[in-house]
């Protein structure tokens, strides 16, 4: 039926477009061929970033292919891909990449799913030829020469069902619940990727060398290779090596998958011990387009249509939620591609607990109105202009693109068909569509295409407890068809575009009292009215402008009483507006804007983050004005915000890992109810007043703040825009510094074991050592420095020699405030039978590090890693912004003599700071287990 519905709408679309027989062109600058094998190849130039490339293999097969005896084994399959393939055996892949910079985890990994594998290597340095062969040759072998040892096969059985441990929380559990209502009897249905933990500990290897050898395969298999390297040479390499990869013989097909039409509503009610809010969902399905039109231009009109739509109902469902007493606390709209087999239109509603039929009926409404009445002509206007305004956006970024940004494109041309233009291409070809769609042409394909009556499913998720007010499948169809019953009213809209700022606003404007330039290149300017403007032009992204406005001070100049309030102030000024606008009106006055400005309070600090499209600058600091000038503070919209708080914390504290975050802060922390996380219970203590008085006593000095801007900025247009906007923020010469508030971390050996209910047994480890140490350069990349040894040694012994965990995470840090400190700390979860065993490793490691010092070649390892990341690193605005900070504001020079400093540290170096910090002595070590294991 789909494809009737389809060719009649192009049939339509062609008298207007004329272009339906044609084919949207691909990017001319991608090399795509096949070789005779059958094995396709994507290859491209782009220096984003200088001197490296992406190689990624893609195999259109995943965990649809797998029999019921192989579930679990394409995901299985992906981590075997690093333990031994023929030319690399064992783990020589993972040292050979990681001795040149490309770090397991962060740069060689892998994602399966139902429809797809891919193996990947990414940010590989290709300055020397070697590499370059060596990173074909291991695409070569991921083809078809993964060797499947039996012995790795059963040393990674563990490291396998402890990932399955940890991702077996409330969303796993309610997309297993899900899945039949929306895919009935397929194998959407029973394939979950990851499999069951009997069928991970016992398959025999032949199931899975049969999988492989089945499935993965050159008529089944893509090459995207995208970097900064000669294309002409690359192309040459790929089909000299993948040559000689066997095609496979009379290639069996993949199944067709058809999900079957509904013509009633199918409802499914979900729930879960473990869940912490109420989702109300519509989906309505649809057959998928044939892949064959996918590169037509009247697909791309119907996928632009489909923007216009979602853009339209997102505004309206924002603009409801933002309304006292709303029905629902937010919602939205998607519409495209789901799976392989059905795309869909999707609705969503987040409800307050209990209130699910509620959200659930004025959802429908909304979906009903649109049926219809369609959307109105101002509506159509602002989503064209906002539409219009992305595409040009997305046109001027075209030489900013990474080297990973191609790599969705690639995909979804190979697997499905899609378009692939060059920028200048999809940049013209999209506004000619902007040109040709109108209202009425929108609102027809609404109603006849997206929003049908037939083919819905709803699915209501609710937490499961006691006391649960959750809707039955009958009173959901009951609405239905009340609401497709009810007389109903169309839209009508009031909205008028104002100036930002009132045009009978004074600005007196300040201007440049003197300038000046520092070590890093960046001008200062100081204003009349105290302002000091760090400016740093850089050529990095055409469409980046960032900034922060901060000053020193945030929660530590608070009261013990003021803190919580102070914790949710940011949340509640980015609903409220500003100025004369509520937050709805205001994002219609932004329209077709690339500016933002966002307040943030920390224990330290408090400031704007800030950042806009070059275009848009004034934009972005009038909005920076009327931020210290015009707060709008309601107590409606207060009251609007208490509401969705109360509802996404109401069930929080069933969540294990929410009691595990708020056990390790109150345990890090001392207990200090200036570090007090925000819980359901203490909700009550924000207090609207304290939120007027709170900023009013930050944000009230506007000379007491560093405003640093890093982008694409032209210094003779910036400054008068500074002078006339931060120029005439109010100066009152009463600054703030920060407070030493007296929060500390513990001494000596501190322990926190608790028990909880859990639905998936696991036992979550976290160890932390602290200790004092000069705030330097340093010591904060020597910290850096010692994670990533961790990280080795942790792999090494936790999760490859032991299996008893899917992984350890490693961070180290250091701080300056309210004293000087480091931070080392570790996080992994496991079998409760495990747990003592591997929570002693994590001490044993840094133990042995203290003794023999770090192997060399591990020392090498991470030395090529931020060898090679230290010069994208400097490429990008927010590291300087992050650097010229800490500078100009806390003294800190964090970039002079980066890579000398990395390259000077020795075996020695660790191992004397492991022994400091064993020495220190300050310890925190919280497990939370289940209540089963704790009896």
């Amino acid at each position: 039926m789909i494809r009737k519905i389809f060719l009649t709408v192009a049939a339509t679309l062609v008298a207007v477009t004329g272009l339906f027989a044609q084919e949207l062109p691909d990017d001319p600058e991608v090399r795509k061929g096949v070789l005779d094998n059958g094995m396709t190849y994507y290859i491209r130039h782009n220096d984003k970033p200088a001197n490296q490339a992406e190689f990624w293999i893609f195999d259109n097969v995943g965990a649809l292919q797998e029999e019921d005896s192989q579930q679990g084994l394409a995901h299985f399959l992906e981590h075997m891909a690093f333990n031994g393939t023929e030319n690399f055996p064992g783990k020589n892949m993972i040292n050979y990449l990681e001795s040149i910079g490309v770090k397991f985890g962060a740069n060689l990994n892998a994602f399966t799913a139902q429809e797809m594998t891919c193996y990947n290597m990414s940010n590989v340095p290709v300055t020397r030829e070697g590499v370059i062969d060596s990173a074909l040759l291991i695409l070569h072998d991921w083809a078809y020469y993964i060797t499947l040892d039996g012995d790795e096969i059963d040393n990674e059985r563990g490291v396998i069902v402890e990932e399955l441990r940890t991702c077996q929380n409330a969303s796993w559990r309610t997309n297993e619940k899900l899945r039949p209502y929306l895919y009935g009897d397929t194998r959407y249905t029973t394939r979950n990727i990851i499999g069951s933990e009997e069928g991970l500990r016992s398959f025999d290897h032949k199931e899975l060398r049969d999988f492989y050898h089945r499935w993965y395969r050159t008529d089944m298999q893509a090459l995207f290779i995208v970097g900064d390297f000669d294309v002409d040479m690359m192309e040459q390499k790929v089909i000299a090596l993948m040559s000689d990869i066997p095609a496979v013989e009379n290639p069996e097909p993949k199944q067709t998958i058809v999900i079957a039409p509904n013509d009633e509503p199918i409802v499914g009610i979900i729930t879960d011990p473990e869940l912490t809010g109420t989702n109300v969902t519509l989906y309505i399905k649809r057959e998928p387009i044939p892949t064959e039109y996918n590169k037509t231009p009247d697909v791309a009109m119907l996928d632009m249509l489909d923007r216009f739509m979602m853009t339209i109902a997102d505004e309206r469902f924002s603009d409801i939620a933002q309304k006292p007493d709303a029905p629902f606390i937010s919602g939205g709209m998607y519409s495209g591609y789901m799976v392989n087999a059905m795309d869909v239109t999707l609705v969503q509603a987040n409800a307050r607990d209990g209130e699910a039929l509620r959200a659930f009926d004025a959802m429908y409404t909304e979906v009903e109105k649109m049926i219809r009445f369609g959307f109105t002509q101002s509506e159509f206007d602002r989503a064209k202009t906002e539409i219009e305004r992305q595409i040009q956006q997305e046109y001027d970024r075209r030489d900013d693109r990474r080297s990973d940004e191609f790599m969705w494109p690639f995909i979804y041309n190979y697997m499905l068909n899609a378009p692939m233009m060059s920028a200048e291409d999809e940049y013209e070809f999209n506004n000619y569509l902007l040109q040709v769609i109108n209202l009425d042409l929108l609102n027809q394909f609404v109603q006849q295409m997206r929003l049908t009556p037939t083919n819905q499913v709803i699915i209501v998720m609710a937490p499961e407890k006691a006391d649960a007010v959750v809707p039955t499948a009958e009173q959901i169809e009951e609405t239905i068809g009340k609401v497709r019953a009810a007389e109903l009213e169309a839209n009508i809209e009031d909205f008028v575009i104002e100036p930002l700022i009132p045009a009978k606003t004074k600005l007196k404007g300040s201007k440049v009292k003197t300038t000046e330039t520092d070590r890093f290149g960046a001008t200062i300017w100081t204003l009349k009215n105290g302002a000091k403007i760090v400016v740093l032009p850089t050529d990095f992204k055409a469409d980046e402008v960032t900034m922060q406005v901060i000053s020193k001070g945030g929660k530590s100049v608070l009261a013990d009483d003021e803190i919580l309030s102070a914790t949710v102030l940011p949340d509640y000024t980015a609903m409220a507006g500003l100025g004369k606008f509520n937050a709805s009106d205001l994002r219609k006055q932004l329209t077709g804007k690339m500016a933002s400005v966002s307040p943030f309070i920390g224990n330290y600090s408090n400031g704007f983050y800030a950042s806009a499209s070059p275009k848009d600058l004034e934009t972005m600091l009038q909005l920076l004005y009327l931020s210290f000038t015009s707060p709008r503070f309601d107590e409606s919209d207060f009251n609007v915000l208490m509401d969705k708080l109360q509802s996404a914390y109401q069930n929080m504290a069933s969540n294990p890992m929410f009691q595990l975050q708020d056990t390790l802060t109150s345990t890090l922390y001392n207990h200090s109810p200036r570090r007090e996380m925000l819980t359901y219970d203490n909700l009550s203590q924000i207090d609207f007043a304290k939120m007027q008085q709170i900023y009013d006593k930050l944000y009230r000095n506007a000379d007491d703040f560093t405003y640093t801007i890093v982008g694409n900025v032209d210094l003779e247009t910036l400054k008068p825009l500074v002078e006339k906007y931060i120029g005439s923020l109010p100066s009152t010469k009463q600054g703030y510094s920060w407070e030493d508030d007296g929060v500390r971390y513990p001494q000596g050996k501190v322990t926190n074991h608790f028990s909880t209910t859990m639905e998936m047994p696991k036992t979550s480890v976290l160890t932390i050592f602290t200790g004092e140490m000069p705030y330097t350069l340093e010591n904060i990349l020597a910290m850096d420095f010692l994670s990533q040894i961790l990280d080795i040694r942790y792999t090494a012994t936790l999760r490859e020699e032991k299996g008893g965990t899917y992984g350890v995470q490693t961070s180290g840090d250091a701080s300056f405030a309210p004293v000087q400190t480091y931070m080392l700390f570790t996080i992994f979860d496991t079998d409760p039978a495990m747990a003592d065993e591997l929570k002693q490793d994590i001490v044993n490691e840094i133990q042995k590090l203290s003794e023999e010092g770090v192997k060399e070649e591990d020392l090498s390892k991470i030395k090529e890693y931020f060898t090679k990341q230290y010069p994208d690193q400097i490429k990008q605005n927010g590291y300087w912004l992050g650097t010229l900070v800490n500078y100009h504001l806390y003294g800190y020079d964090l970039d002079t003599n980066y890579m000398e400093t990395v390259n000077g540290f020795t075996s020695d170096y660790f191992k004397q700071l492991a022994a400091k910090i064993l020495a220190d002595g300050n310890v925190i070590e919280i497990l939370m287990t289940p209540e089963t294991a704790a009896e």
